[in-house]
């Protein structure tokens, strides 16, 4: 009998199934510009974004097939002693339908041309420091409501939240 509750206990703690977490909600959590995504000691943040037609790039214009989402979004690393190494592709947008949109890196290269904003292919934002880029994204004209997430692999500081953070989106419209 003690062996059961004891394999019981270990399983319960191992997959983060704890009476709480059961409880929990499974579905998506929406939120606001400047509201953030907690991913163990990391925090990640939309501070805000522009839709535009097109993106000038020295003396040449992009122009959108649809419209493009420029998200400037932050990471903000809380951890005491490590840092944060992540890149441009950490963050993608869905729609109301469920379609996926990533990243164009392309067309961030072109912003930076005309916007300087210190793009960097990877990013080790230390510990208790922040770091910003502006993530680009092409649309189809009649999205109406799309939302920013983040992608990442479970860490220790997710498990007693359940990855939280996969369930997190941050509104853009």
């Amino acid at each position: 009998m003690k062996k059961s509750i004891l394999r019981i206990i270990i399983i319960t703690v191992v997959t983060g199934l704890t009476p709480l977490s059961c409880s929990h909600d499974k579905r998506s959590v929406t939120i606001g510009l400047n509201q953030n995504i907690h991913h163990d000691d990391f925090e990640y943040s939309v501070t805000s974004f522009t839709k535009t037609p097109d993106i000038i790039s020295g003396k040449d214009t992009i122009k959108a097939s649809g419209i493009f989402y420029l998200v400037h979004f932050k990471v903000t690393n809380n951890a005491l002693r490590v840092g944060h190494t992540w890149n441009n592709s950490i963050a993608y947008l869905i729609d109301e339908n469920g379609d996926r949109y990533e990243n164009l890196p392309d067309k961030q290269k072109a912003l930076n041309n005309s916007l300087p904003f210190g793009l960097n292919e990877i990013y080790n934002t230390p510990h208790g420091a922040a770091d910003t880029t502006i993530l680009v994204f092409e649309l189809p004209a009649n999205v109406l409501k799309p939302y920013l997430k983040v992608s990442g692999s479970t860490l220790m500081g997710d498990v007693f939240d359940a990855g939280r953070f996969r369930r997190m989106k941050v509104r853009l419209f």
